[in-house]
């Protein structure tokens, strides 16, 4: 005859072993997810490292492109270097500026008019609303 705590023991045990298998299963599962991530993270490092070199390559280059049209910008006659300036152009341009209409000015007070403008003819669609509101307004 079995003891009356004996089944509670295999029981017990029963749970012990199936604990202990459950962690090592997790345990082998979290550190190979682990050791992936930080494979990705090591591969997006050296990617990030080659980047940033390649930027400093051009980062060099772009400066030497730079220096050396300073240098050569220098080794010009600033007669050279100004554009020549067409005066007919030139006198084209302030023609139409001066012919140009002035933008209005601002009352004295310096607040521009809020009130609507009443150049609009009335069969416009402005004009209407125009209309219409001055009529439910008196």
């Amino acid at each position: 005859m079995l003891h009356p705590l004996a089944p509670w023991l295999i029981a017990a045990a029963l749970v012990v072993v199936v604990a202990v298998a459950q962690w090592r299963v997790l345990t082998s599962l979290h550190l190979k997810r682990l050791a992936a991530a930080r494979s990705r993270h090591q591969r997006a490092q050296e990617s990030t490292a080659t980047l940033l070199q390649q930027a400093r390559q051009q980062t060099a280059q772009v400066q030497q492109a730079l220096s050396a049209a300073r240098e050569t910008a220098k080794r010009r006659s600033p007669a050279a270097v100004r554009p020549t300036v067409d005066s007919s152009a030139r006198a084209r341009l302030n023609k139409l500026l001066d012919d140009a209409p002035q933008a209005p000015a601002l009352p004295a007070n310096g607040f521009a008019d809020t009130l609507p403008s009443r150049h609009f003819a009335a069969s416009t669609t402005f004009g209407l609303l125009q209309r219409s509101s001055a009529r439910t307004v008196s």
